[in-house]
């Protein structure tokens, strides 16, 4: 959504272009991204062929769509970290992405932006990056309690 965003402050010929190509990245034909933004079809057919100009009803509509239904907060991390967002489900959708190694979390959280996640919750070593690469909210997930318990087992091994 960001890149239809930005195309439409270049301009409408811009715009048509990022649309055309968001919607087909999307997987979607122009009829059925009609029926999803409510958008009339040929309404949409000249705005993505550059012979009409978005009004701003039509524009919120379009922008709306990509938005998604269901937005969602994304959390990259290992499997069995994943396995705590339980109890944050009911509040508010939560979608895991697991990652076992630094370019999957990367790319998690490029799949992640691209399927409409609010916001990213990763570990330290990971949000630095991840805010250079993405323009959603990036937050840090801190592991008190498993570095405690995983120092206390050190602790056992080696004494």
């Amino acid at each position: 959504m960001n890149r239809l965003i930005g195309a439409l402050l270049k301009g409408d010929e811009e715009f048509s272009r990022e649309l055309e190509r968001t919607i087909r990245e999307a997987g979607m034909s122009l009829v059925e991204f009609s029926e999803r933004c409510g958008v009339p079809y040929p309404t949409l057919y000249k705005i993505v062929r550059g012979q009409r100009s978005p009004n701003l009803g039509t524009l919120r509509k379009i922008l709306s769509a990509f938005r998604g239904e269901k937005e969602f907060i994304a959390v990259i991390a290992a499997r069995h970290i994943l396995e705590e967002t339980a109890p944050f489900r009911e509040k508010v959708a939560v979608k895991s992405y697991p990652a076992v190694n630094f370019e999957e979390a990367l790319i998690m959280a490029v799949r992640a932006e691209k399927e409409g996640a609010m916001a990213i919750v990763c570990a330290p070593v990971l949000s630095t990056t991840i805010q250079k690469i993405v323009d959603i909210p990036v937050f840090t997930m801190k592991p008190r309690e498993s570095i405690v318990k995983a120092i206390r087992q050190a602790i056992e091994k080696v004494s």
